[in-house]
């Protein structure tokens, strides 16, 4: 009798604390998109309103786009690829047979880009996955000028200074990068595995074909994509304590959902030059939406949304 008269308390209890648990989860829910709907206020600028804003936004970007296409890497034929594939030395090719031993690849079947930095390949999981393959160099001096975004890392202080421990190290930042962004859930590349110079993640396309970088597609609703990208901007400030620090349409997949790429150089939030990366990405995004038609928000005041206080001179002018 007093066994079975404890069962039903234990049993309602339980369900009680289900019950105050689910609350928990929908009120934390609520308090998240209210933020977001705060965080993405109505549009400070307009374009109607902005004739000479709009002269000076659009001459930035050709000048952007000139920069970039200069410095971008074109495999245009079957002969450059495979130059492109000789780039794999003895001791990466090494690092690719440890991974297949580790059962994360099972083969590679060709590249999807290339650039100075690195190389990305396209391959398959043991279980059919499909997987980009991110190979840095370590034969190219490109990440002496890249310092900046790693010195002043507390997660990499005692790096060597040789040329492939630092890309070792760049690989790994990327890796780490990519793990606290998701854990936000910013919409990134799911990280998979890393060693040495090859960073392993999700295939952001399908049958082989990556989806192109947002520069290369015509926005569906230039709108509602520029409040996704704030969103994923926003969570990766707040809640990954990141700054992507190169963030543009050449730094983002449209499917038309959005993912933020290329996010080894992103810093933590007390980079000595944090606030500095985080003002260029939010021009370099606000110049972009405008320049698409989207009604953009002042880049001083979505500053001071995210860091709780204005851009400094120094950081404007630097």
């Amino acid at each position: 009798m007093t066994n079975s008269s404890k069962k039903p308390s234990k049993t309602k209890k339980k369900k009680i604390s289900t019950k105050a648990a689910s609350k928990g989860r929908k009120k934390t829910k609520v308090v998240e998109e209210e933020d977001n709907e705060e965080f993405l206020d109505k549009p400070l600028l307009d374009i109607e309103e902005n004739i000479e804003l709009d002269r000076e936004l659009r001459d930035a970007d050709n000048l952007q786009i000139k920069y970039i296409d200069e410095q971008r890497i074109k495999i245009k034929d079957t002969d450059a690829r495979k130059v492109v594939e000789s780039v794999l030395d003895v001791e990466t090719r090494t690092t690719l047979f440890n991974l297949r031993k580790r059962n994360i690849i099972d083969f590679m079947t060709g590249v999807i880009s290339t650039g100075k930095e690195a190389n990305v390949y396209h391959g398959y999981s043991p279980e059919g996955d499909e997987l980009a393959i991110k190979i840095y160099r370590t034969s190219t001096n490109i990440f002496k000028g890249l310092q900046i975004y790693i010195i002043g890392d507390p997660r990499f202080n005692r790096i060597k200074r040789d040329q492939r421990s630092f890309v070792y190290a760049w690989a790994k930042k990327e890796f780490k990068n990519l793990s606290r962004a998701l854990k936000a859930k910013v919409t990134v590349p799911k990280p998979i595995a890393c060693l040495k110079d090859v960073v392993v993640m999700e295939f952001i396309g399908k049958k082989g074909l990556p989806y192109r970088i947002m520069k290369e597609e015509v926005l569906e609703d230039p709108q509602a994509t520029y409040k996704e990208v704030l969103v994923n901007l926003r969570k990766l400030y707040t809640k990954a304590n990141l700054v992507h620090a190169d963030l543009s349409e050449y730094n983002m997949i449209y499917t038309p959902k959005v993912y933020f790429i290329d996010i080894s150089q992103a810093v933590l939030v007390d980079h000595p030059y944090a606030e500095i990366f985080l003002y260029r990405d939010i021009n370099n995004i606000t110049r972009y939406f405008y320049s698409q038609g989207a009604k953009v928000q002042d880049p001083d005041k979505l500053f001071e949304k995210l860091v709780g206080e204005p851009p400094s001179d120094q950081v404007k002018t630097f």
